[in-house]
């Protein structure tokens, strides 16, 4: 009775553990593979059953262990973050936000509506130049040609910085003579893809398959991209309200807020945009000039992320300084406000880092950095052609 007992619990531990280990594996070949390798040896003698008492358990923990190191690796499981891809220690994983399912429900000559409760203006939609940019790959930094693209991979978010009447209802003509001002000022500048009045009305100003020039001299990164002057590879939508030095409220009225949440919806959602790459003017302008960061300012530390329903990008390391050696001083942490400090400084914290462990010196590393970037401005001028003198805030 009790070799009978031992040689049932050995059978019932063995069976479960390989039964366990070949859920684990998806591809339907693997796991009958594995399960032929894991299944127990044929029976022996009495005479050999003691000095094989182990084995059958041994075979399936070595098998099994095998398997899930396989699929473990499959999975990037303890594979190095350097392999994985080239982004910065410091900043954190970019998790896939699913874009949303929206869809055109009713359109006119003047309008469209969508199934989120978007209304689009389309009366002063005008035509610029046809997108033409280039991405480049984070995990190759040798590496400065690009993939060409001409479909928009994110949006940037700007204010007008345009005057501010009280939102009063006894100041209604008033705002709307200001509206009709601003719409035919950005519409001139071509400054725009979208534009949010004070009102929560959305008007279409440059067709979505043009550029606009919002953006200027720009660097954004996602997990597998870089993108430069980002006025052909991202939307521009604009808010009418303006930007005060270290702001951290929004200064935009609930309406405002809901329009431009169900435009980044739909826009989201036709063109497949990461959450990760709705981005604010001051999280991506740069001047190259003097390589510093914020050369504007627009939206530093005040973009209502979550109300906007999408991730906090304030909590990331700054691309521009951690990639390309972009530097900014303390007039520009003052200006930027706290959040958008704390990228800036993450971000440098991170190349002093990478720098060390390179044993090179930060000004070495930062120099690599800087021409990395000069070379790739080269392809991407190439590609989309000299940017406009001035930007829209100029």
């Amino acid at each position: 009775m009790k070799r009978v007992g031992i040689r049932e619990q050995r059978g019932i531990f063995s069976g479960w553990w390989v039964e366990w280990s070949a859920e684990q594996i998806r591809d339907p070949v693997l796991r009958l593979r594995y399960l032929k390798l894991a299944a127990p040896p044929p029976q022996v003698s009495r005479a050999g059953r003691g000095s094989r008492f182990l084995k059958p358990l041994l075979v399936a923990l070595v098998v099994s262990m095998g398997a899930l190191f396989f699929l473990a690796r499959a999975s990037g499981w303890g594979t190095p973050a350097a392999t994985r891809r080239s982004a910065p220690s410091r900043r954190p994983a970019l998790h896939a936000e699913p874009a949303p399912s929206v869809w055109l429900v009713d359109q006119t000559d003047d309008s469209e509506t969508y199934s989120n409760g978007l209304r689009i203006d389309k009366r002063f939609a005008m035509s610029n130049r046809p997108r033409a940019y280039v991405a480049f790959r984070a995990d190759r930094p040798e590496e400065t040609a690009g993939e060409q693209r001409s479909q928009p991979a994110g949006i940037v978010f700007h204010t007008t910085e345009s005057r501010q009447a009280p939102f009063e209802a006894q100041q209604n003509p008033l705002l709307r003579r200001i509206g009709e001002s601003l719409i035919d000022y950005v519409r001139r500048k071509h400054a725009y893809n979208y534009l949010v009045d004070r009102f929560g009305r959305v008007y279409r100003l440059v067709v979505e398959s043009d550029a606009a020039d919002h953006a200027g001299y720009s660097v954004w990164c996602d997990e597998k991209w870089l993108y430069l002057n980002l006025n052909d590879g991202f939307l521009g939508v604009s808010l009418e309200t303006e930007t005060r030095p270290g702001q951290v409220d929004a200064g935009v009225n609930p309406a405002q807020i809901r329009a431009a949440a169900v435009l980044t919806e739909m826009l989201r959602g036709k063109y497949g945009i990461a959450a990760a790459n709705c981005v604010t003017h001051a999280q991506v302008s740069v001047n190259p000039s003097n390589m510093r960061v914020g050369y504007h300012t627009d939206w530093a530390s005040s973009f209502p992320f979550a109300q906007m329903g999408l991730p906090d990008n304030y909590a990331r390391a700054l691309p521009a300084v951690s990639i390309f050696g972009f530097e900014y001083d303390s007039t520009f942490l003052e200006t930027a406000g706290p959040r958008m400090a704390a990228e800036a400084e993450m971000a440098e914290a991170d190349l002093q880092d990478r720098a060390a462990r390179s044993r090179i010196t930060p000004a070495a590393f930062r120099k690599g950095l800087r021409d990395r970037y000069r070379r790739m401005m080269g392809e991407n001028i190439r590609a989309s052609g000299p940017l406009p003198v001035r930007d829209n805030h100029e």
